[in-house]
């Protein structure tokens, strides 16, 4: 019986301690591991992805990218395999593919459809750091669209919204401080005391 009542609390504290650092090491890995908005800027460009560290290139599928301080934002979207045969239908249909955004004001033309070997399919259309949607979208993390009248897309993560405060800083155009003012000098009276008059001498003098 000394041995049996022993031997439960030893494996007890030591199951216990076991979980205690399990579930420390699965906390670590979560934080590494975390799906956020992220961005990074590299020779005079930036770029905002859904990403789970910053050294992974398994991205999401709407990209934000920017030339610093260029006031001007490229989106990048990956297709999905029903929207490859929406774009199809769109394009042999002849109607010009524009970009609504949800925010209700703001329009853009498709800038290009591109073919990679990571992502596939894309699509990319541009718009300016300061609009509404990209504010809406600081908020929120949330992102819609429509292209022409089928498609609809979009994305949502709330996670990490601080990196695209981050990211649209770098986009923005520097307001660069205008030169002061030149200021007239006052105008000041001539001294005749500093330069007096010359006298001229009588003929008889000469």
């Amino acid at each position: 019986m000394s041995t049996t009542s022993w031997t439960k609390p030893v494996l007890s504290a030591a199951l216990l301690q076991t979980l205690a650092s399990a579930a420390v090491c699965e906390e670590t890995r979560a934080q590494q591991g975390d799906l956020r908005w992220r961005t990074s800027t590299s020779e005079g460009r930036s770029s905002l992805v859904q990403a789970s560290s910053d050294a992974t290139d398994a991205v999401g599928r709407f990209a934000f990218t920017c030339v610093v301080k260029s006031g001007n934002v490229a989106v990048s979207v990956a297709m999905t395999d029903e929207q490859r045969s929406a774009f199809a239908a769109l394009l042999t249909s002849g109607e010009y593919p524009t970009v609504a955004l949800s925010d209700g004001r703001t329009k853009s033309a498709l800038a290009k459809l591109e073919f990679g070997d990571a992502d596939g399919w894309s699509y990319a259309f541009t718009v300016p750091v300061d609009s509404k949607w990209l504010d809406d979208f600081e908020k929120t993390g949330s992102v819609r669209l429509a292209i022409g009248k089928t498609i609809s897309d979009g994305d949502s993560l709330n996670v990490g919204l601080g990196a695209i405060n981050d990211f649209r800083s770098q986009c923005r155009k520097t307001h660069q401080t205008p030169p002061p003012a030149v200021r007239p000098l006052p105008r000041t009276p001539p001294n005749p005391d500093v330069f007096p008059p010359a006298k001229l001498m009588p003929p008889e003098a000469r």
